[in-house]
């Protein structure tokens, strides 16, 4: 973070925000740093290498794994294993020293040991102490702060509950079921604490009442600092309810997620233009409405593809990063970063053939299903090629 109209980003100067003698002021202060985010920008420079092929961003992702690697720390109820702020030339000055944002460090690292690029057994043992963490700590007693980083730093670091780091770990347990066997129950407890806390009546930042039901859909806040009833988090909310839905078939949680979808489009206007919120109020913040909002629509339609369109072929999900893709009427061609993938599409209509490369890819490799409502669902297994080539019945 910075200051309003700085040009060079070296951490807000908390000097400026400070509320009062029990409090440190809003901002990391100048030098300082969020390690968890040192992982989720590392994760981005790695699938922009995977996109472009451009190996400064490998470079950075690989010294972003190192630096999660060389500074991990032993950890215990009160300590995960990065602090929240540290400075970030010495590491000496912890300002807070808990997050529960694990998950974030965890992608780059699961990222880079698939792809086997760095010290991958370094990679392994840090990943496995934060996981181990992650498991034995947030997901049991549901202190899950400090993610934001505009915030006061409260004097109990368990004050400032949020609802983005426990929703991205119930996505990634749902994503990976073979790290937890008790995936199911944890995941039912996320949901669960998630809604008694983020989907029930508030008050805004400028003092007037929210419903956390309107019109019949769960409609969800950021964090106990703000209880603004928000787009981003309420689809992102709904599209962790239609993966849990994918995974269990628990109907109920898809309707849940279809009404909350709902009222999240109605922030978005017909020029295209996203309100965090239906309060006017609240903004138009750019990491809300454009880095965030727009993708758990797209997760939401791989989930419950009967929510894409019909009349049109789209790739709703794939396990590697899509360097190309063309449609036209008759076939779908495109191209991924790794070798051995697997995509999800919804089609028109029934491939004709697939080709891996200049191969007819064996029918055993990919499957058909028809989807309620119309449409077919057509998953593709493609090992050791990455061009594939989907040629539609007419």
């Amino acid at each position: 973070s910075s200051d309003g109209g700085k040009i060079y980003y070296r951490g807000a100067d908390d000097s400026k925000y400070v509320q009062d003698d029990k409090f440190l002021g809003r901002g990391d202060g100048k030098g300082f740093i969020e390690p968890d985010k040192v992982g989720e920008l590392g994760l981005a420079y790695l699938k922009f290498y995977e996109f472009t092929g451009e190996k400064k961003y490998l470079d950075a992702a690989t010294k972003c794994a190192d630096a999660l690697v060389m500074h991990i720390t032993k950890w215990d109820e009160d300590h995960s294993p990065w602090p929240f702020r540290v400075d970030a030339k010495t590491g000496k000055i912890v300002k807070e020293k808990y997050t529960s944002n694990t998950v974030g460090p965890i992608r780059l690292l699961d990222e880079m040991i698939k792809l086997k690029i760095g010290n991958t057994p370094d990679y392994r043992r840090t990943r496995n102490s934060a996981f181990e963490w992650l498991m034995a700590y947030p997901v049991r007693n549901n202190v899950w702060t400090q993610y934001f980083e505009d915030i006061y730093i409260y004097p109990d670091y368990r004050t400032n509950i949020n609802q983005y780091c426990p929703m991205e770990t119930a996505r990634y347990l749902l994503e990976n079921p073979q790290f937890d066997p008790q995936w199911k129950k944890n995941c039912e407890n996320i949901i669960k604490w998630v809604t008694e806390n983020f989907a029930k009546d508030s008050f805004t930042m400028a003092g007037l009442p929210e419903k956390g039901n309107q019109w019949g859909a769960e409609v969800l806040s950021e964090q106990i600092n703000d209880m603004d009833k928000m787009s981003s988090h309420t689809a992102r909310f709904a599209s962790v309810l239609a993966l849990w839905y994918e995974k269990t078939g628990d109907r109920i949680a898809l309707e849940r997620a279809y009404r909350s979808f709902n009222w999240a489009t109605y922030s978005c206007d017909d020029k295209g233009l996203v309100k965090t919120s239906i309060d006017e109020g609240t903004g138009y913040w750019f990491s809300d409405g454009y880095g965030d909002y727009m993708r758990h629509f797209l997760r939401g339609m791989a989930s419950a593809p009967q929510w894409a369109p019909n009349d049109e072929n789209h790739l709703l999900r794939s396990s590697s990063i899509v360097r190309n893709i063309k449609y036209s009427d008759d076939k779908i061609t495109y191209k991924t970063f790794a070798d051995s993938s697997v995509e999800f599409f919804k089609l028109t209509a029934e491939p004709e053939k697939i080709y891996s490369g200049t191969e007819i890819l064996s029918k055993n490799l990919y499957s058909v299903k028809k989807i309620p409502g119309g449409g077919v669902g057509v998953t593709v297994r493609h090992p050791g090629q990455t061009e594939i080539t989907i040629l539609l019945k007419k």
